[in-house]
């Protein structure tokens, strides 16, 4: 597969939006700008030769308080038609709000969820952002570098 010149198509069709790229074990990743993320996801969805139709996962990252920018999201995308995945990755501040891809790929919407709860990453034009594993109740994000590793003193034992 020439990996070089599926980027090179990302970087004719987004200049300013492809930060970098790797090849590491026949995969590809793509460094692309956050705020980019819903123009490239509808792109490579639609067009050849990619046709990204399954969002196969979506892994928030915590590079820890002190690095900037903080947080990362990889998207793993499938292309059915080609038998090809690819990852996609974005890099932003905690406050910074990531555009959903839910609209593009339906599989984003729990993952999404997922990501909101462990991590904080805020994704606007999410169709239904609340809690999936934890209680209402509990303050903070677990998966977090700086969440305390034997969780917070409770005061009333928490709900099971």
């Amino acid at each position: 597969m020439d990996y070089h010149g599926l980027v090179d198509r990302l970087k004719e069709e987004f200049p300013k939006a492809i930060l970098g790229y790797s090849v590491f074990r026949e995969e590809l990743t793509v460094e692309v700008d956050f705020q980019s993320i819903v123009g490239v996801g509808t792109f490579l969805r639609d067009n050849e030769p990619f046709k990204m139709d399954v969002l196969t996962d979506l892994a928030g990252i915590d590079k820890g308080p002190e690095q900037s920018p903080r947080l990362a999201v990889v998207y793993i995308l499938t292309s059915t038609d080609y038998v090809f995945r690819m990852k996609l990755k974005i890099h932003f501040n905690e406050n910074d709000p990531v555009s959903s891809v839910s609209d593009i790929w339906a599989s984003a919407n729990w993952l999404e969820r997922e990501a909101w709860e462990m991590y904080g990453i805020k994704f606007t034009g999410h169709p239904d952002l609340r809690k999936l594993l934890l209680s209402d109740d509990l303050e903070g994000y677990p998966m977090r570098k700086d969440f305390p590793t034997k969780g917070y003193h409770f005061e009333k034992p928490v709900r099971v």
